[in-house]
């Protein structure tokens, strides 16, 4: 007898060395933590039972079984708890829930050390000697049947949640709810062994039961791996997944499947039994499959009872324990809106290429168009603004066809001064009234349903034309016309038509005005003669040219004889009037190259490159004989009107602009003081390059 306790010690041994493995190993696992904890109350109860067998007196065995209980009065709240764990059902277990459930177990482990003091626990307590073995005979008290009906209670609810999740657990996933709830079975068997007095030697069965519930345990640890693969309640899981699941048996025959697969293919009663290939279509393959794979994925488009689908299938074997396939198991996932939105990204992939495409154009264009601008600003001549407009628009605008037209004082009309893109249509020179926009002064367009059209426009079918005129305070200087087929140019080309023609326009505008404002810089607004300023600067400059080719420049400075009287009996209009006449006379009549400035009051400067001294006294000669022939009608008077000149040459004269100047004054000074009427040419000053005075 003494033999065969040994087996509690070794049962309390193994329930130790359990504990420590699955915290080692499985510590983060659902109900690991429990369950350990379950194993070492165990552990603690099978050893104190021993112990307490083998104590000679009755203070040992009381101390022994004081340990005892340290095991046995949590044990049914850690079984519960691990249970709850181990099911997926831990939403039950609050911390409030778990401090209830310990207050009797604290409440029995008190009653069991004090029980000496109100004998609730146990009445009375009795040592028995037999064979060896100090048994202890005692009558139970109320608080111990209130302790064995709460062990009761909570065992018999953590089976019967490990039985509904057995059930609910298809093979071979359920094996480890059976393992767990047969290794439960043999101590509650044990303990109604006991309670009932059929124990032999009133032995408390018990611990000797747990023997077998570790072996069980131990036997499912190892080998259906309990807290590896943790068992899930299969019908409820398959019920609620949102792909269809099919099970079939090997003859291809529907046996099982979900909502989900009932959704697609119809109705559960309908569908089972029937073959898998009167499911699917014959294209899809699938017992093509089944026949030459044991397991596989494919994507397929079925034509369901709930409409067309893209369907991705995965199958896999079901085999037996001997490893024998009885089956396949089906998943099926409606992928038909990834499908779609897989084609609807596909489909904005194409549309952002292609607007990757049209902002790489547009950027393209925005570069060539800032090039234009930034050239036609760096342009100080209209002129030199015609190659770069033709370059760009061939560049950016190639279907549309167009001329460039400035105004022409020669000719008084708009002259072509360029055209791109095959424009020889277009009329050479125009009139200001046979062009709408120049008579509205505003951009004038004609599409089809426009039945006025410009004069000098030769309209084509399909094709519409723009005419935009370029002004400057309201006054037209050129015109941009523009021809362009009506299909070829959709909006955006139109819109970036609008933008290049708008830079052009203002890049001319401008250019004109900076041109216009040059002219008034440098000419007198009464004459329209070169003013003083700019007198001396080209001056200057003819001076240096003069120097560099070793050649002659001469002046002549020119006065009109008695200005001032006409200015005082007819007053200064007629004297503005007077000087503007004799200015238009000295451009009239100096030769082409040589130039003609107003230098102050009455007082001209004429600048004659090339011209020795004796050229430009004939020259001086030939404008005053000409203008003293010519009568004047001043207020109805005729009148005759003389000149004054004093002729000075570079560089005998003066070697620099005041001194060449300063000559020429002095020559016109004695030209006023012998009579007037006359020219006189400088004296000698001054000799350079070789150059003999004249005799």
């Amino acid at each position: 007898m003494q033999d065969w306790t040994v087996t509690l010690l070794f049962s309390g041994t193994i329930y130790f060395f359990i504990a420590i493995f699955v915290l080692w190993r499985f510590l983060a696992t659902p109900g690991a933590k429990s369950f350990a904890a379950l194993c070492l109350a165990l552990s603690i109860y099978s050893v104190g039972y021993y112990f307490e067998i083998h104590s000679l007196t009755m203070p040992m065995i009381l101390f022994w079984l004081n340990i005892e209980y340290i095991g046995i009065a949590p044990f049914p709240v850690l079984w519960l708890v691990f249970v709850m764990h181990y099911t997926k059902q831990e939403r039950w277990l609050s911390k409030i829930t778990i401090a209830t459930l310990f207050i009797i177990p604290v409440i029995t482990y008190i009653m069991v050390l004090t029980n000496n003091y109100h004998h609730l626990f146990y009445r009375s307590m009795t040592t028995v000697m037999e064979n060896g073995l100090q048994l202890v005979h005692a009558i139970k008290g109320p608080w111990y049947w209130v302790h064995i009906c709460y062990i009761n209670m909570l065992v018999l609810t953590g089976n019967i949640i490990l039985f509904q999740s057995w059930r609910k657990t298809q093979r071979p996933y359920n094996r480890q709810y059976a393992a767990m709830f047969l290794g439960s079975l043999f101590p509650w068997l044990s303990l109604f062994i006991y309670l009932s007095g059929n124990s032999p030697h009133n032995l408390d069965l018990s611990p000797f039961g747990m023997i077998i519930s570790v072996i069980i345990y131990a036997f499912g640890l190892m080998h259906y791996r309990i807290f590896d693969i943790m068992p899930v309640a299969s019908k409820v899981v398959l019920e609620k997944m949102r792909d269809g699941v099919l099970v079939v048996d090997k003859d291809d025959r529907i046996i099982d499947l979900n909502a989900a697969a009932a959704n697609l293919f119809g109705k559960k009663a309908d569908l089972l039994g029937r073959k898998l290939d009167t499911l699917f279509q014959p294209s899809s393959g699938m017992s093509v499959n089944f026949m030459n794979t044991e397991a596989g994925h494919m994507e397929f488009q079925e034509n369901t009872p709930s409409g067309f689908h893209w369907l991705d299938v995965s199958f896999s074997p079901i085999t037996n324990s001997r490893g024998e396939t009885g089956g396949h198991a089906i998943i099926v996932r409606d992928v038909t809106k990834n499908k779609m939105s897989q084609a609807e990204l596909e489909l904005a992939n194409m549309e952002l290429s292609k607007h990757i495409d049209e902002l790489k154009k547009i950027n393209l264009q925005m570069q060539l168009l800032h090039e234009m601008s930034s050239q036609l600003q760096a342009c100080d001549l209209l002129e030199n603004t015609y190659p770069i407009i033709v370059k760009y628009l061939q560049l950016l605008l190639p279907n549309l066809q167009g001329a460039l037209y400035i105004y022409s004082m020669e000719n008084i009309n708009m002259e072509q001064v360029c055209s791109w893109n095959n424009s020889q249509d277009m009329k050479s020179a125009i009139k200001n009234s046979e062009c709408l926009a120049l008579i509205k002064g505003n951009p004038y367009r004609a599409d089809n349903d426009i039945l006025m059209t410009c004069e000098h426009i030769k309209r084509k079918e399909g094709w519409n034309y723009t005419c935009i005129p370029l002004q400057v305070q309201e006054q037209s200087f050129g015109l941009i016309s523009c021809f362009y087929p009506r299909n070829l140019l959709n909006d955006n080309k139109l819109y970036l038509a609008r933008i290049i023609t708008n830079e052009i326009v203002l890049a001319l505008t401008n250019l004109k005005m900076r041109m216009n404002l040059k002219e008034q810089s440098i000419h007198d607004p009464l004459t329209g003669l070169f003013n003083r300023r700019y007198m001396e600067e080209i001056l200057q400059l003819e001076m240096a040219q003069t120097k560099r080719m070793k050649l002659e420049l001469s002046v002549i400075m020119v006065d009109i004889d008695h200005y001032k009287e006409i200015n005082d009996q007819y007053g200064h209009p007629v004297g503005d009037l007077v000087l503007s006449q004799v200015s238009k006379l000295l451009q009239e009549n100096i030769r082409s190259g040589d130039i003609a400035c107003r230098y102050g009051g009455d007082e001209f400067i004429l600048i004659l490159p090339g011209a020795d001294l004796t050229v430009a006294v004939e020259r001086a000669e030939l404008i005053r004989q000409r203008i003293k022939k010519v009568i004047f009608n001043i207020n109805n008077e005729s009148k005759q009107i003389a000149l004054s000149q004093g002729v000075a040459t570079f560089p005998r004269h003066g070697a620099t602009v005041e001194a060449l100047i300063s000559a020429a004054d002095h020559a016109l000074y004695r030209a006023k003081k012998e009579g007037r009427d006359q020219t006189i040419a400088a004296e000698l000053v001054h000799l350079s390059w070789d150059i003999q005075p004249d005799h």
